[in-house]
């Protein structure tokens, strides 16, 4: 009997562990990387999940309650999930030009793990204080005050491995929930030529209205919405504004009310496009709707006197596309303002093409003398190892305005974190991490080699990190290598990552080294640690010692190096014999700080200084030479007057580099230029 209870205790500990090593692996919050397969069935594989109308989950919640559900996959135990504010920003709402200006805004993301699952109630763990929300999060019907809050949370799949065999797509926003495409890949996620599509699946463009007039003006701002007896009789005046951050238009969301103050005329609230006026009270004078804002702000309509205003430039984050505004109408159907892109959002090891990353706005329609503007592209967020490739189209653009109306704007493009990757932003989003970051397929390393020189701006220099203007150098070879004779080769690729991957079956917790040979004309100033293990650096050649070991990642390796300054002679020169020569030497300055220049020939009896290379010297220098401030990219050229005798001379001039902001320790080498002088016969 006690050996029956020490074995139920020993099963119950091995649960236990099992269960904290899959939510917290090497300190991190991870759910279940992987658990998905590789294999998604049908072309959406999120799920989508709301909560009652007037809910709020504070910063600490783990437990809330869901009423709404789209999608085919249930919420289970170590399931992976985004809670996404969609809506929530408030607006000023006066009748002028400042209508719509952005007030405030609670629009937060996180990553949360799902623990529990019982009924309708929901208990999740995230990365707020005792294991709960970092933020908060509302649900909250439009009123006369206020445009409506509402949050979403999405199932994300874990795959290990994503081989694309068709389209994957988003359900589109419909009010409550939708327009998200999220994807987790323990590995590698392949294209194979398909596409990730969220294109117009986001917030959503107003519709047009067949009005006959009532008493606005063409100079209003806002105005209010026809009700259900107004609009069969066609009395009201001017054109819907569209779906965005701070609310939606009763007429795409009949059971609440829409922006306060109404939902009609040419300001954009917030990021949505506004309406077309009617610029008569007969309503035949026509405008055109405004673009949806995101990434950057929605082009206006026409007229320039009456057209929708376009949307504004959506706060920095995880944000759906915004709709247009539409058309204002006397007759017919049509106009109407185009949906915004939706949210897509990639955590992988890699990202492999070809194939395209769709989160275009659809464009506005119309149906006579003006059209509905288009909506906003929508938001791209991206959770790859640092130096990932990016081998796919990508399309973010906003959708075209229609007779008149203006285009949306174009969406975000967001990394988790420092990427060689061009008009990407960086955001940071909470909660638990990536299946690559958890789990990752053996031991693998990631880095990016880069110029640190400070692309001109001093306090750049020597930092560590890759700022604007700084390059990435492809070309650098790296070996990571054990005493067996297991070996891997890699250089840094055209975007300056690397990455070296040992299968599961390689890492044995073996010892080994990795290994990186600097090129020619370039230093390091300052040896970077890999989370904590140091490097040793010798010559050109810089190492680490690692231990392989399976599901680990050592990186991302943040290998940042300057370039010699360039010291330049001239070529051999032929010179009378005992005359005197002057010969110009050239420096091109690579990092910003001091230099000398020394010269100890004989006959060498001073230096000029010719900043400008004119020609024209600044100042003569006997003796001992000062210093010069220099800053990256100036050329400058010393001038060296010297009497020749009657044998041939090598002139030697050295350059002594200080560079500004350098770490303790770190020189540059003195550079020496030779040039000989002949005696002409």
């Amino acid at each position: 009997m006690q050996q029956h209870y020490r074995r139920l205790a020993r099963s119950a500990a091995l649960i236990l562990a099992g269960l904290l090593f899959a939510g917290a692996v090497h300190g991190q919050l991870c759910a279940e990387p992987g658990r998905d397969g590789s294999s998604p069935v049908g072309a959406v594989v999120n799920t989508y999940f709301t909560g009652p109308d007037s809910q709020v989950l504070t910063a600490g919640t783990r437990s809330f309650t869901l009423s709404r559900a789209r999608g085919a996959s249930p919420l289970m135990p170590g399931d992976l999930a985004l809670l996404l504010q969609v809506q929530g920003a408030t607006i000023l709402t006066h009748n002028d030009a400042r209508y719509g200006r952005l007030q405030s805004h609670q629009l937060h993301a996180e990553w949360v793990r799902i623990e529990q699952l019982e009924g309708s109630t929901l208990r999740v763990r995230g990365g707020g204080a005792g294991g709960g929300l970092l933020h908060s999060y509302v649900n909250q019907p439009a009123s006369k005050q206020q445009g409506r809050f509402r949050w979403q949370l999405i199932r994300v799949p874990q795959y290990d491995t994503l081989a694309l065999t068709q389209d994957l797509n988003a359900l589109p926003w419909d009010g409550y929930t939708g327009g998200v495409l999220a994807l987790d890949v323990r590995r590698k996620l392949s294209l194979n030529g398909h596409q990730l599509d969220v294109s117009a699946s986001g917030l959503r463009g107003a519709p047009a209205l067949s009005l006959l007039g009532a008493l606005g003006s063409p100079d209003d701002w806002r105005y209010t919405s026809p009700g259900e007896a107004d609009r069969k009789v066609a009395y009201g005046h001017h054109a819907s504004k569209g779906e965005g951050i701070a609310g939606t238009p009763v007429l795409l969301l009949p059971s609440e009310q829409g922006y306060p103050s109404g939902d009609m005329a040419r300001g954009a609230p917030a990021t949505a496009g506004g309406g077309g006026n009617a610029l008569d009270l007969s309503h035949r004078a026509l405008a055109s709707g405004g673009g949806g804002g995101n990434g950057r702000a929605g082009q206006d309509g026409l007229p320039e006197s009456g057209g929708g205003k376009g949307g504004a430039t959506a706060p920095a984050g995880l944000r759906l596309g915004s709709g247009g505004g539409a058309a204002a109408r006397s007759k017919g159907d049509g106009g109407d303002g185009g949906n915004g892109g939706g949210l897509l959002l990639v955590r992988a090891a890699g990202l492999l093409g070809p194939g395209t990353l769709s989160l275009a706005g659809a464009s506005g329609t119309v149906a006579g003398r003006a059209g509905g503007g288009g909506g906003s592209g929508g938001s791209l967020w991206l959770d790859m190892p640092a130096g990932s490739l990016l081998p796919v189209t990508l399309d973010l653009a906003g959708g075209k305005g229609a007779a008149g109306g203006g285009a949306g704007g174009a969406g975000q493009r967001l990394a988790a974190a420092a990427q060689p990757w061009p008009g990407f932003a960086i955001l940071a989003v909470p909660g638990a991490q990536g299946g690559y970051q958890c789990r990752p397929a053996g031991h693998w390393v990631s880095g990016l080699v880069f110029e640190d020189n400070g692309a001109g701006k001093p306090s750049g220099a020597f930092n560590g990190k890759q700022d604007d203007g700084e390059q990435v150098l492809p070309g650098v070879p790296f070996v990571l290598k054990d005493s067996k004779g297991l070996e891997l080769q890699a250089a840094s690729g055209k975007s300056g990552g690397i990455s070296l991957r040992l299968s599961e079956a390689q890492s044995q917790g073996q010892a080994m080294t990795l290994s990186a040979a600097l090129p020619e004309k370039y230093l390091l100033p300052r040896v970077p640690d890999i989370q904590g293990v140091a490097g040793q650096h010798q010559g050109q050649k810089v190492s680490w010692p690692l231990t392989a070991q399976p599901d680990r990642h050592s990186g991302p390796l943040n290998l940042a190096l300057v370039t010699m300054p360039l010291w330049q002679a001239p070529a051999t020169q032929r010179v009378a014999a005992g005359g005197k020569a002057v010969v110009t030497f050239r420096y091109h300055a690579t990092l910003s700080g001091e230099v000398r220049f020394i010269s100890e020939t004989h006959g060498v009896s001073g230096l000029l200084m010719d900043r400008a290379c004119s020609g024209n010297s600044e100042r003569w220098n006997s003796g001992s030479s000062p210093r010069w401030t220099v800053t990256a990219g100036e050329q400058l050229c010393v001038r060296v007057p010297v009497a020749v005798a009657d044998q041939p001379l090598a002139l030697a001039v050295s350059a002594e580099t200080y560079p500004a902001g350098a770490p303790q320790g770190f020189e540059v080498p003195v550079l020496q230029a030779i040039t000989r002088l002949t005696i002409a016969r």
